[in-house]
C-alpha cells in the first residue's frame, strides 16, 4: 500500500468516528443533574415595562422603565421644550463650526504664507551660502598669490644681498694695497670715544 492509500483510509476513518460522537447528542444540551422547580410563577411585562400580577391584571405601582419616567415627560410641552433644546445646541455647534472653519482657514493662509517665507529665505541663505563658497575660494587664491608675491620678493632680496656681497669682496679685492680700508679708519676713531 502507498501513503497515499493509508493517508486517504486515515481520513475517512477520523471523519467517522467525529460522525458517530456527534450522532450521541440529545436535542438540547441541558447539564446533568436534577431539574431545578419552579415553584414560583413566571414574572410577566406589561408594554410600558410594568409587572403584571399573576392574575392577569397589571399592578398599581408601576415598575420598570415607565417607574423612571415623571408625568411631564411624555406631556407636548416638554416634547417641544427638548426639541427647542436641540435647536439651539445645534445653532450653538454650526456657529462654533463656522468660527472654527474660519480660524482654520486664517492658520492655513498663515501657514501658506510662512511656507512662502521660508522658501524665500532658503532661496536667499543659497544665494549668500554660494558667495560665500565663491570669496573663500577668491581669498584663498589670493592667499597664494600674497605668499607667491612674498617669497619672490625674498628671493630677490636674497640675490641683491648676495651680489652686493660678491661687489664688495670684488671692490676690495680690485682696491690697491695701499689705499686705506674705509671701514678699518672708522673702528678706531669709534673705540677712542668710548672712554
Amino acid at each position: 500500500m502507498t501513503i497515499a492509500t493509508n493517508t486517504i483510509r486515515l481520513g475517512t476513518l477520523a471523519l467517522l468516528v467525529c460522525a458517530c460522537t456527534t450522532a450521541n447528542r440529545t436535542r438540547t444540551d441541558l447539564p446533568a443533574g436534577p431539574v431545578p422547580e419552579t415553584s414560583s410563577p413566571p414574572v410577566l411585562y406589561a408594554r410600558d415595562g410594568s409587572v403584571v400580577k399573576t392574575d392577569g391584571r397589571p399592578s398599581t405601582t408601576p415598575a420598570g422603565p415607565a417607574a423612571e419616567r415623571s408625568l411631564q415627560e411624555g406631556s407636548r410641552t416638554f416634547m417641544l421644550e427638548l426639541y427647542q433644546r436641540a435647536i439651539d445646541e445645534k445653532e450653538a455647534l454650526a456657529l462654533e463650526i463656522k468660527n472654527l472653519e474660519a480660524t482654520l482657514e486664517k492658520s492655513r493662509g498663515e501657514l501658506a504664507a510662512s511656507i512662502k517665507e521660508k522658501e524665500e529665505l532658503q532661496k536667499k541663505h543659497d544665494e549668500l551660502e554660494t558667495e560665500r563658497v565663491r570669496l573663500q575660494d577668491e581669498n584663498f587664491d589670493l592667499a597664494g598669490r600674497l605668499v607667491t608675491a612674498q617669497i619672490r620678493r625674498l628671493e630677490s632680496e636674497k640675490i641683491l644681498l648676495e651680489s652686493k656681497i660678491e661687489w664688495q669682496r670684488l671692490a676690495e679685492k680690485t682696491r690697491p694695497a695701499s689705499a686705506p680700508r674705509e671701514d678699518a679708519g672708522d673702528k678706531p676713531a669709534a673705540e677712542e670715544k668710548k672712554p
